[in-house]
């Protein structure tokens, strides 16, 4: 009986792992959870983010934070210069905080348009200061870091100091259902309740400090002189250390030599190895096709490369051991100059880990399989022009 009861409780404590973290999958549930916070702070609100453009969303955020700050909470936000060029070279093309942009910017916005004019289906339109951006700009409980280029691409949430919402998905109309071609984005971000976890947040974050190998964070950070550019190497741990199963959701996925070398070598020591990339993403489509074609010519056409009609803005790794999700694209600029953050969590029975692959399983299913490296077809140019620009 003894022997039973251990059993059980052992069920149970896998079963309440992670407990306090709760998968949002996609931006209409990822913002219903964070607008839902943000109405009930009631001392502080940080938010950290890469792109927040001028739409509906934006806007929505943008006046759920003025209310708050109306009511004596303290909000600081951090909004990359970085981000300006992607905000104005797609969609409605209007930044929220970056109404002015410098020469130098102007140049790289025209060339990612000439190079993606399948995004420019809106003409491009003047930022306008809206009363909305007035109001939050001048407001004293509201301190905003917008006109630094950090090029941070992470993206976070801190609520009170309780809650910590962190993943991949910016604050734009287009992750909260379909961008203006059509494409369903797909990504995720996760809520994590409790003072203790965002303190260890805050450690790892602001001073590198890790905590737990239950879960813990992957980082690039940049701090003046002193910078922490660890994902590179934790993604290629994670990949080497797979024993049966790989699978890889990347939105941009370049075809670096080491991580091509460690899937095939993964794959040939018999790990099951799945790849899905965007059939039509919205920037590197062909550097995401080079990537998917090198991969199945080394494997014979024995690695599964699923094409996905969803725009996926996903950064996603898992193997039997482990699962990684954040902002952490697999491109140089992700490894060696962008901020980024990803969580790292034990693939073991749980609920939030039976969410992601739940949520991966769905996606699959909706996939075109490419056996044949013959199949893929690309822009050898523009695959090189793309490492440049993106």
């Amino acid at each position: 009986m003894s022997v039973l009861l251990n059993i059980v409780k052992k069920m149970d404590l896998e079963t309440n792992k992670y407990k306090d973290f709760t998968l949002l999958v996609d931006g209409a549930n990822a913002f219903y959870e964070i607008e839902n916070c943000i109405i009930q702070a009631k001392k502080s609100i940080h938010i950290n983010m890469f792109i927040w453009r001028d739409d509906d969303i934006g806007n929505c955020l943008a006046s759920l934070i003025l209310s708050r700050a109306d009511n004596g909470v303290k909000v600081f936000i951090s909004v990359d210069r970085y981000g300006v060029v992607l905000e104005k070279a797609e969609e409605n093309k209007l930044s929220f905080f970056h109404k002015e942009q410098s020469l130098i910017e102007k140049i790289k916005i025209t060339a990612l348009k000439t190079v993606y004019p399948k995004n420019n289906l809106v003409k491009t339109k003047k930022d306008a200061y809206t009363d909305i951006y007035k109001k939050i700009i001048s407001h004293p409980n509201i301190t905003i870091e917008k006109d630094v280029f950090k090029a941070d691409h992470s993206k976070f949430y801190i609520i009170d100091d309780q809650i910590l919402f962190l993943g991949g998905i910016n604050i734009e109309d287009k992750e909260n259902g379909a961008d203006l071609q059509g494409r369903v984005y797909q990504d995720y971000m996760v809520k994590i309740c409790g003072k203790d976890y965002v303190q260890k947040f805050k450690d790892k974050i602001f001073n590198d400090k890790n905590f737990s190998d239950e879960y813990y964070y992957g980082v690039n950070v940049k701090k003046g002189k002193n910078k922490i550019f660890e994902m590179e190497r934790l993604y290629l741990d994670l990949i080497n250390s797979a024993d049966k199963e790989l699978t890889i959701v990347m939105a941009y996925f370049s075809p670096i030599k080491k991580f091509i070398d460690a899937i095939i070598c993964a794959h040939n020591r018999g790990v099951k190895v799945k790849i899905m990339i965007p059939k039509c993403a919205n920037f590197q489509n062909d550097s995401n096709y080079k990537t998917a074609k090198k991969l199945l010519k080394l494997s014979n056409g024995e690695i599964a490369v699923l094409l996905s009609p969803k725009m996926l803005h996903t950064k996603l790794i898992m193997s039997e051991k482990t699962l990684s999700f954040g902002s952490c694209n697999i491109t140089k600029k992700a490894f060696h100059q962008l901020s980024e953050l990803n969580l790292f969590l034990k693939n073991e029975n749980c609920s939030i880990i039976s969410e992601f692959r739940k949520s991966i399983e769905e996606n699959a299913l909706l996939c075109e399989r490419i056996d044949s490296y013959e199949k893929i077809n690309f822009n050898k140019l523009l695959a090189v022009v793309e490492g440049f620009l993106v």
